[in-house]
């Protein structure tokens, strides 16, 4: 019986416990695996870790594990309730599982691996849990494993908002430049919800703060005004870009709406041609340019600056830029194109956060990219959250450096 309990142990690898006996459990097709904690362990509040008096009374609690040859493996024991000066009347602190967990920590940290790789539907039903389930165990790892410092260093940030859901929903995302992170989630996308990321900062913190990376919108704006009038703003390349590639869409939607009969065959199936950058441009991605370019001067005359404002990003340093960004706007300013010309008037507003982009070693927000599209794969495979808390501790989970080793 020694030799089995030692097995046991080899087998369940949690500290501070002794395996006193096993047993199936023919109600739920399980292995019950009886435990007790040493002799020696002090009742701990779970809360503020504080030793706890009182009359001591003494629990039976059950805890899922990992499972042990192909059953669900259940750790029955008996730990302590006594009364802390603080927290009132509580369940003893125990290394392997948290707060009124019924599940260890090593089930829960296999269980977030799951998420991690996979959906939140596969992994209820591989490890034959509830969905709700799921989630919560997300909420408590991210709890548990988000670094307390995750605040802490940050020199350099960038922010972008992601939608999550129909009617306008919106979550405000800022990572670290440096590490590629996500450090904080929020929901909404006003200068408001951005507000309570640089209050939770503190002073201290956001002083140290030298730059940060946005899109064109006011709101961000706004609030890095107010809450960093030290550090500088950039805007980011891929938003710049993205504004014009609105313009030559929207010109080419008038002037599809105008055209005869065979203008439209020659600009049917150009739309996403004239938006890809003219270096990924296939042979016949170029012919067909052409054609469309023949029969429609306006459209030409469009995708003609928009190919010369490619040469924006090859400039070597912001004065050689802010050269390039003038000379651009006014070849814009003498066509009659007006979505180009708004794009332009937009540009000469924000002409010193572009420039930011040179002067910060070409910054770009294109890691938050990347992470929005994760955060979008996210909630496609989750097929929607029931609420948003769940939502940012999946992110959290994913997206912030959390590492859960096998």
């Amino acid at each position: 019986m020694r030799s089995l309990n030692r097995l046991f142990r080899k087998l369940l690898e949690v500290q501070g416990v002794i395996v006193i006996g096993a047993q199936l459990c023919a109600t739920e097709d399980a292995l019950e695996l009886l435990i007790k904690r040493h002799g020696n362990a002090k009742p701990r509040c779970p809360t503020c870790d504080t030793p706890m008096g009182g009359e001591l009374k003494e629990v039976v609690c059950r805890w899922r594990h990992r499972n042990i040859f192909r059953k669900h493996c259940m750790l029955v024991g008996t730990i302590r309730e006594g009364r802390c000066a603080v927290h009132g009347r509580r369940n003893e602190r125990v290394p392997w599982a948290g707060t009124r967990a019924r599940h260890t920590k090593d089930f829960e940290e296999a269980v977030g691996r799951m998420v991690q790789v996979s959906n939140q539907t596969a992994t209820s039903e591989f490890f034959d849990i509830a969905w709700r389930t799921v989630g919560r165990i997300v909420t408590s790892l991210v709890g548990r494993l988000l670094p307390a410092d995750v605040l802490d260093g940050l020199t350099s940030i960038g922010v972008d908002e992601t939608s999550y859901k129909r009617g306008h929903k919106y979550l405000t995302v800022v990572f670290c430049l440096e590490t590629g992170r996500v450090v904080w989630v929020g929901e909404g996308k006003s200068a408001s919800t951005l507000g309570t990321f640089f209050e939770l900062l503190g002073k201290e913190r956001r002083e140290k703060i030298e730059v940060i990376a946005m899109d064109l919108g006011g709101a961000f704006r706004k609030a890095a005004m107010k809450w960093l009038p030290h550090a500088d703003i950039v805007f980011d390349r891929f938003h710049v870009v993205q504004l014009l590639t609105q313009a030559i869409t929207e010109i080419r939607r008038e002037e599809a709406g105008l055209a005869g009969e065979d203008e439209r065959k020659a600009l049917k199936g150009t739309r996403f041609l004239f938006l890809k950058n003219p270096k990924h441009l296939r042979p016949k991605d170029k012919v067909a340019i052409e054609a469309a370019k023949k029969v429609n001067k306006r459209l030409a005359r469009g995708y003609e600056l928009r190919v010369d404002f490619e040469e924006l990003w090859a400039c070597t340093d912001q004065f050689e830029a802010a050269r390039f960004i003038a000379s651009w706007t006014r070849s814009v300013n003498r066509t009659s194109l007006e979505p180009l010309r708004r794009f332009a008037r937009t540009i000469q507003e924000h002409w010193f956060g572009i420039l930011g982009f040179f002067r910060w070693n070409r910054m770009t927000n294109a890691v938050l990219e990347g992470t929005n599209n994760k955060i979008k794969m996210l909630i496609h495979k989750a097929f929607g959250f029931h609420n948003v808390e769940a939502l940012k501790s999946m992110v959290y989970l994913c997206c912030s450096g959390i590492e859960l080793t096998p």
